[in-house]
């Protein structure tokens, strides 16, 4: 028997791929996927990849019967988002501007070479206070490429997907906070979607590398474990929101090689699983540790 702390896993990769991972922009899902299958299952949970051999899963689960199971953690996130999203949260992205008359919020899309964006900023938005363009009142749908200022226009060509404003404090000076977009939508739930979306992620071609590496371990029971962000599709992302306790009406499908699921809108939804004898669950009223 190995000995181990129930609800932790052990960890096994490179302090160099933990520091790389906790800095990242959605932080260190991997460590948390353990966190996630250790609490659940109560048996001992490797994070194994440590780089040693190709197509070696992340998470490797040892039940007290002797059964060995395999994980692969997979997160769905646009690269350019999490560039962007890094640079954002590496520099508290504000940009002093004491020309202005209000604080200022300026989403991008991912696309946007912020450094050249910032040195045009300020003198843009002195220009749309001046027209009384402000944005005090915000709509979840701007629709900035149609607007009537043609300086609206310009800065959504450049990627500005949102804008909002208010007028300054006092003891207030010029300010802009940047931040990174993401998804959003309606509030509504959609099963169906997020079923299909499932579907669609896990067989895709980019996830071939998810499926190899669990055929490669030929064990009967294979886990993916997979994380949604925000430039996971809305109805998808949506699904897994607090407000919700419900679970899918319908079994995800799966390609051969995963037979248990785990989906978790990281960091700010639920985690459900998926288990062909048990069906949905959600782990927050079955944990076997703390």
């Amino acid at each position: 028997m190995i000995p181990f702390t129930p609800g932790y896993a052990d960890d096994f990769r490179s302090d160099r791929k933990r520091l790389q991972d906790a800095s990242s922009y959605v932080g260190d899902f991997e460590g948390a996927a353990g966190r996630v299958v250790a609490r659940l299952t109560g048996e001992y949970v490797a994070l194994q990849d440590d780089g040693s051999a190709d197509r070696m899963p992340d998470l490797k689960i040892v039940y007290s019967g002797g059964r060995t199971a395999y994980g692969e953690v997979t997160l769905d996130i646009d690269e350019s988002y999490a560039a962007l999203g890094s640079e954002v949260l590496k520099r508290q992205y504000q940009v002093a501007a004491p020309s202005l008359k209000r604080i200022w919020w300026v989403t991008l899309s991912p696309k946007v070479r912020v450094n050249r964006l910032e040195r045009s900023l300020p003198l843009t938005l002195q220009k749309l206070e001046a027209t009384g363009d402000t944005f005090e009142t915000v709509l979840f749908e701007q629709r900035l490429r149609e607007h009537r200022n043609p300086l609206v226009r310009v800065l959504a060509e450049v990627g500005v997907i949102r804008l909002a404003s208010r007028p300054i404090q006092p003891s207030e000076a010029g300010l802009i906070h940047i931040g990174a977009g993401g998804t959003g939508g309606p509030v509504e739930l959609d099963w169906a979607s997020f079923i299909e979306y499932v579907a669609s992620f896990l067989s895709d071609e980019s996830r071939a590398d998810v499926r190899l590496k669990l055929a490669a371990t030929e064990a009967d029971e294979r886990h993916a474990f997979v994380g949604l962000t925000f430039t996971t599709p809305w109805p998808a992302y949506h699904a897994l929101n607090h407000a919700y306790s419900g679970l899918p009406p319908e079994p995800p499908r799966l390609p051969a090689e995963i037979t248990h699921l785990w989906v978790w809108a990281y960091p700010l939804g639920r985690c459900i699983g998926w288990f062909p004898d048990q069906g949905w669950f959600d782990p927050r009223g079955r944990w076997a540790t703390d």
